[in-house]
């Protein structure tokens, strides 16, 4: 088996700008930047960057004591849910490379990519479309590849991107890691610093029944795992048969504006998903959860299977020109409860989606726009007079060609009665017909009877038009131009 660990940084998940302390006044001012997490009734430090760290800024630190040490700071708060959300929709978009994608621990992705070397052109290539892919989505991530999942995500969590291949290689890929990577307790680290034990090298060198003695079973046995001399199952990714993806605000959407904001986090998030699987969807759901009323939904229909995000949003900000929010909204749920199948769907020439679904997302737009009941398509009904062989129906609904000769593209909404000069009809200039009338005599079993001979007929100009002989009233009229 060959690992490839995806190790994302530990930031927060962010909308809307960090939350500010100090002067409002300077924006560009380069601020120490914190990353803190709710514990109790305050917050306390997880990260701190370069600069805060300078300042005496410590991770476990009360965000009340950073105060003490900076007034200018730039504050992330960690959201564990949020990031438990963006693993998951990670993981399904992985699934393009393997079948296998396990979540592992400390924001670490485990691609099992034995099997999906050849098929992507070895490991080479297959690296830079996983870190191509996520540039997309602008994360920027290191990667490491093991035998073992353990070897293979500690790699990726200290940035040693150079590949393992081999068993027999495991130990010295490990040798140079600091301490600091093992998922143990903090006590248990303390303990091996206070022996002098700095990398995994010292700690690999003690005799595992000591190690157990001392620190418990659990050290020892991530140990041999991670070398490959025990068993390390993963229970792989299984995905959802459906999408839901909820951001909490630090504070309320009251404007359109932002709220179209928070729809393109969502949809971004929604195409990672699918893409992934080779997955579409025809209809979403947005959900917003306010504070004094309950919840209310805004469904956005797309017309056709899709997973682009920009063809998400061009659709919802049509809807949103007629949208009006209810109430401020704090969290903003993203649904998709059908999921469409879009492999095999056809192509344009150069890779494009086929004509038919830009027509089908045209229309989507346009109901945005104008509303549900303005687009409307035409469909036909059995019934040979030509006023009443059609009927208004929604767009894309199937109706049954009738058996019926060449009809005009445009049918005139009342047939009009024609002059008639030199014995042939006028409608402008002289009208011959040509051919062979199409007799239509139907409608005696509804009092709306009709005897009529169609014609095609030709003006002087070369116009072309659809003209019938009444033989009740014996007289010419118009119904259509070609």
């Amino acid at each position: 088996m060959l690992w490839l660990a995806i190790h994302l940084p530990l930031l927060p998940l962010e909308i809307f700008p960090p939350r500010h302390h100090g002067s409002p006044t300077e924006p560009d001012l380069i601020r120490p930047r914190l990353v803190v997490i709710a514990q109790g009734s305050g917050e306390r430090v997880m990260l701190a960057d370069a600069l805060a760290s300078g300042l005496g800024i410590r991770p476990g630190m009360k965000l009340s004591a950073a105060f003490a040490l900076a007034n200018e700071l730039d504050i992330f708060v960690r959201k564990p849910e949020a990031e438990t959300q963006q693993m998951s929709v990670l993981a399904a978009w992985a699934l393009q490379f393997t079948p296998t994608v396990v979540i592992g621990t400390a924001n670490t992705l485990l691609l099992d990519i034995g099997g999906s070397l050849r098929y992507f052109g070895g490991l080479l290539r297959l690296r830079e479309l996983v870190s191509q892919g996520l540039a997309g989505f602008g994360l920027t991530v290191t990667t490491g590849v093991a035998p073992t999942p353990l070897a293979a995500g500690w790699r990726a969590a200290c940035n040693r991107p150079r590949a393992v291949l081999q068993d027999k290689d495991i130990g010295w890929a490990l040798a140079e890691l600091p301490l600091a990577v093992l998922p143990v307790p903090d006590a248990t680290l303390d303990g091996l610093s206070q022996l002098g034990l700095n990398t995994l090298a010292d700690v690999m060198a003690l005799p595992r029944a000591g190690l157990k003695r001392r620190f418990g079973q659990a050290l020892p046995l991530l140990l041999d795992q991670a070398t490959g001399e025990a068993a390390d199952p993963r229970e792989p990714y299984t995905p959802p048969d459906r999408f839901e993806y909820a951001v909490d605000l630090d504070y309320p959407v009251d404007h359109l504006d932002t709220f179209a904001m928070v729809g393109q986090w969502l949809f971004d998030a929604l195409e990672t998903f699918l893409s992934g699987r080779g997955l579409g969807v025809q209809e979403v759901t947005l959900r917003l959860k306010h504070e004094d009323i309950e919840p209310t939904a805004l469904v956005v229909r797309f017309g056709v299977p899709g997973r682009r995000a920009a063809q998400f949003m061009s659709v919802l900000q049509e809807r949103l020109e007629r949208y009006e929010l209810a109430a401020p909204a704090f969290t903003v749920t993203l649904i998709a409860e059908q999921l469409h199948q879009l492999d095999g769907m056809p192509l344009g020439l150069f890779g494009h989606e086929a004509g038919d679904a830009n027509f089908q997302l045209l229309l989507a737009r346009l109901s945005a726009r104008l509303g549900e009941d303005a687009v409307r398509a035409v469909a036909t009904v059995a019934d040979h007079r030509p006023e009443l062989a059609w009927r208004v129906a929604r767009p894309g609904e199937a109706s049954t060609p009738l058996p019926v000769g060449e009809r005009p593209g445009w049918l005139l909404a009342t047939p009009m009665r024609l002059s008639v000069r030199d014995e042939r009809p006028w409608y402008g200039e002289t009208l011959t017909p040509e051919g062979w009338p199409e007799r239509i005599e139907s409608g005696w079993w509804d009092e709306n009877p009709i005897a009529r001979d169609y014609y095609t007929a030709r003006g002087t100009s070369g116009r072309r038009y659809w003209i019938w002989y009444d033989h009740t009233q014996h007289d010419w009229w118009l119904h259509g131009i070609f």
